[in-house]
């Protein structure tokens, strides 16, 4: 255990909404983190729940006086994690998830990481791996957003590096309190995405983020394609509206799922009009089952995995696609 000394208070923020599946190993691996207990706050911004979720926060509230609960009536992501940071007392804060499980050397990593930086670094984040005991769906998504046919640059967060490096985003960040007293909170127009949308204006004011491949959180994936979908879709649509609101962060393969989209579509309109043959979209099809056979078998070694792949690939791409034209024509969530 690391001993309490001079070492620095940290707040975990979480929203929480519908989580009884997960909330309570969350919680277990909270309060087992090799770090002085008095040190660590947990605050849950809980948003109306149609399951246990608030029963299981309260028992474990009762019992533990460092798990602190607040209401979040919106159920809006942003706003409870803004409600969590109004009630915080940390000098750190660690961005965090309801479904997800933290090893126990985490603070032990990256509070001295980020004390050593230079002030100029705003927090120090870590890559999530998807729990062995995760169900199929999230399985297959998980090797999915690891794989270069989905993953990379469109879903920074989820990708894995060897080496130390300064990023433009990460999901599970440690920031200094002072950052946000300096860009401002977390924006509540983002439903989804907000994590991404404040590193934006943290890199605007100067700042830095560092990744660190010492430690990773385990992350439970969406747990049905129904849910991955729709979650892919207010991605595109969130993706878009960070454009409008900052548009010198766009990139190409921002536009790709949306331009496959239309490809797709395009393509088989000239082959209804004959003009190209059905020959050629059949290579072109089998050059992508080809491509995702190769992205997943990079990260996973399962046969059933990687073919199921291809189904989820598509899935991924059309629901952000999607989400990406209706947030450029119409960007509420």
């Amino acid at each position: 255990m690391v001993k309490q000394g001079d070492v620095p208070k940290v707040s975990f923020i979480i929203p929480a909404r519908n989580e009884e599946k997960f909330v309570e190993d969350c919680l277990q691996s909270l309060l087992s983190l090799d770090y002085p207990k008095e040190k660590v706050e947990i605050i849950f911004a809980e948003g109306n729940s149609s399951d246990r979720t608030r029963e299981i926060l309260e028992r474990y509230a009762e019992r533990h006086d460092n798990v602190k609960i607040f209401d979040n009536p919106t159920g809006n992501t942003a706003i409870g994690r803004n409600i969590c940071i109004e009630h915080a007392t940390g000098e750190m804060l660690m961005d965090f998830s309801a479904h997800t499980v933290a090893p126990k050397n985490l603070l032990k990593v990256l509070v001295p990481k980020l004390s050593s930086q230079p002030e100029d670094v705003a927090g120090v984040g870590c890559s999530n791996v998807s729990p062995e005991k995760q169900n199929f769906v999230g399985k297959v998504s998980g090797a999915a957003f690891l794989g270069f046919m989905a993953g990379s640059g469109i879903f920074m967060q989820n990708t894995v590096f060897e080496e130390e490096r300064f990023v433009e985003h990460m999901a599970f960040t440690l920031y200094r309190r002072e950052v946000f007293d300096k860009v401002g909170l977390f924006d509540p127009d983002f439903w989804c995405g907000q994590d991404a949308e404040l590193d934006i204006r943290v890199k605007k004011a100067g700042y830095k983020i560092l990744y660190t491949p010492e430690v990773q959180v385990k992350h439970y994936k969406r747990q049905t394609a129904r849910a991955l979908f729709r979650q892919m879709y207010r991605y595109g649509i969130a993706r878009a509206k960070m454009i409008k609101k900052h548009p010198d962060t766009m990139k190409i393969f921002h536009l790709l799922p949306s331009l496959f989209i239309g490809g797709v579509i395009l393509l088989l309109i000239l082959w209804m009009l004959a003009i190209i043959p059905l020959v050629f979209l059949l290579i072109l099809g089998l050059i992508y089952l080809i491509l995702c056979f190769i992205s997943t078998a990079m990260v996973s070694r399962n046969p059933l995995i990687i073919v199921s792949s291809v189904f989820f690939y598509l899935l991924i791409t059309i629901g952000y696609g999607l989400g990406f034209i209706r947030g450029t024509v119409y960007g509420k969530l």
